[in-house]
C-alpha cells in the first residue's frame, strides 16, 4: 500500500472544504439573505521601518503571487495593504502586547477577512506574533500552522 501524499491529502481537502462553504453560502435565506452582494475586502496593516522589513514584505508579496486567486484579490483591491498609521521610522509599530510576550521576533498584523494556511507560510521567518482585528477568523489549517511555528495570536480590542 502507498503512502498518502499530505500535500495532495491538503489539495483535496481544501477543495472539499472550498465547496462545502460555496453551498453554505448559497443556501443562506430568509432573514439572513443578502439584499445585495458585497466583495469581501481583506485588509493588512504592513510596518515597514527598515530596508529589512521592507525586503521581507516583498518578499511576502511574491510569496502570495505565487496564487493565481490570492495574485487577482491583490490586483482587484479585495485584498489591500495599509501602512501603520505610526509610519517610517516609528519606536513601536503595533501594540506592545501583554507582560510576558516573547520579546523580539517580528510581528504581523491582520484586521479583517479569512486567513488562509498559505497566508501564515508566506509570513516572514521570525514571526513570533500576529494582531488581529475582532473580524479576523483563520481556517483550520492556518490555525494547525500557527501552533507548528509557535506564533501567539493577540486580538486587538
Amino acid at each position: 500500500m502507498n503512502p498518502v501524499n499530505p500535500a495532495l491529502l491538503r489539495s483535496l481537502i481544501r477543495e472539499a472544504l472550498a465547496e462545502e462553504i460555496g453551498r453554505l453560502r448559497g443556501s443562506l435565506g430568509g432573514a439572513f439573505a443578502p439584499t445585495t452582494p458585497r466583495p469581501q475586502v481583506r485588509e493588512e496593516v504592513v510596518s515597514i521601518r527598515s530596508d529589512a522589513e521592507l525586503m521581507a514584505f516583498v518578499h511576502r508579496l511574491l510569496e502570495l503571487a505565487k496564487d493565481g486567486r490570492t495574485r487577482q484579490e491583490i490586483e482587484s483591491g479585495r485584498w489591500v495593504f495599509r501602512l501603520h498609521a505610526s509610519g517610517v521610522g516609528a519606536a513601536s509599530p503595533l501594540p506592545s502586547g501583554r507582560p510576558g510576550a516573547p520579546a523580539g521576533g517580528a510581528v504581523a498584523q491582520f484586521t479583517a477577512g479569512l486567513v488562509s494556511e498559505r497566508q501564515i507560510d508566506a509570513l516572514p521567518p521570525g514571526t513570533s506574533r500576529l494582531v488581529i482585528g475582532r473580524r479576523v477568523r483563520f481556517t483550520p489549517l492556518a490555525r494547525d500552522r500557527i501552533r507548528q511555528r509557535g506564533i501567539e495570536i493577540e486580538r486587538m480590542e
